[in-house]
């Protein structure tokens, strides 16, 4: 696999929903089978039917590449979420410093690739990571807005509130995708900057989500040393669904791992639908395997979907790890 970076700097606010009440609920950083999906429409936004369905075939199998889910970097550093596995901190360091290991969400890439190669974590690494903390926090800011809707019948208003996410001066998100096919390197790209033209995320129609590709390379120094690093356990920059053939002793495969279960409106195209996509789980990012995990695009169209529907929807579920599963 040939692996590349790509950094994303936003022109506005975004708006990343997160399960909540009304829209106020927002994020700063975006999973992978979000991402996935806002690709594919952004296809069906300029290409037929066929081209777009061609393009999906190829995942059912064997991807043409991986995504990871899109994390934040401020300036030079980037920031990855912290690995949930803790057997290599001493018992003595989790009684003394407990509430402050569980405030550390997020890691610079030097503390991650520490976090997952060491075999002993010190007190001087735990406060260098609680101090990364600050410049991830630094990187964006969050500002709810009020807003009123009019019932179309009796022009009675109705006031509610929504999320925006701002990103600082150089500050913005990342991506890591991983080729198995080198012919998608530059087609992945394109498809990449028409994203950016439409938007990214949740009130589009506002202008929220709209980027520019400001990077896209090779990944090199400590991000290519942390993907092949030799060792056994894989930390998951993505979200994962495993196919049918893993779902078997699944618990036995996974040192440690929290899950989510989506759901939400199926958009295909410019059009947003009146139907939910089937719900379903996912192990999050930073849960860790003892094993290589494939994952799988899983199929999530509504039972008996109405004429309006004319295609599958389909919702990416599969692996992105460091060290990166060859």
């Amino acid at each position: 696999m040939e692996a590349f970076i790509y950094r994303l700097g936003f022109k506005g606010p975004t708006h990343f929903g997160e399960t909540g009440i009304d829209l106020e609920n927002v994020g700063e950083w975006v999973s992978s089978d979000t991402l996935f999906s806002a690709l594919i429409n952004t296809m069906s936004n300029i290409y037929e039917g066929d081209i777009v369905t061609k393009f999906t075939d190829n995942f059912k199998k064997d991807p043409p590449f991986l995504l990871s889910s899109l994390f934040l970097y401020n300036k030079d550093t980037y920031f990855l979420p912290r690995p949930m596995c803790d057997d290599h901190i001493p018992a003595e360091l989790k009684r003394t410093r407990g509430k402050e290991l569980k405030k550390i969400k997020w890691l610079s890439i030097n503390g991650f690739k520490q976090w997952i190669t060491s075999t002993s974590l010190s007190v001087s690494d735990l406060s260098d990571m609680e101090t990364s903390q600050k410049s991830y926090k630094d990187a964006f800011s969050t500002e709810i807005r009020p807003r009123v809707s009019l019932d179309r019948t009796t022009q009675g208003s109705n006031i509610y509130h929504c999320g925006y996410v701002y990103f600082k001066k150089n500050a913005g998100l990342y991506g890591l995708v991983a080729f198995n096919d080198l012919s998608f390197v530059e087609r992945f790209k394109e498809l990449l900057t028409m994203l950016g033209e439409t938007g990214l995320g949740g009130e589009r129609t506002y202008g929220c989500g709209m980027f520019e590709v400001i990077g896209y390379e090779r990944v090199s120094e400590v991000f290519k040393e942390m993907l092949d690093s030799k060792i056994q356990r894989y930390t998951l920059l993505s979200l994962y669904h495993p196919a049918c053939d893993e779902k078997e002793n699944l618990n036995e495969k996974f040192i440690a791992y929290d899950v989510i279960r989506k759901r939400g409106w199926i958009t295909t195209g410019r059009y947003a639908l009146p139907l939910k996509r089937k719900s379903i789980g996912f192990m999050k990012e930073g849960s860790v395997s003892n094993c290589m995990i494939k994952g799988s695009l899983e199929d999530v169209t509504p039972d008996n979907p109405p004429v309006m529907l004319r295609h599958k929807i389909y919702r990416y579920g599969y692996a992105f790890t460091a060290p990166l599963g060859r």
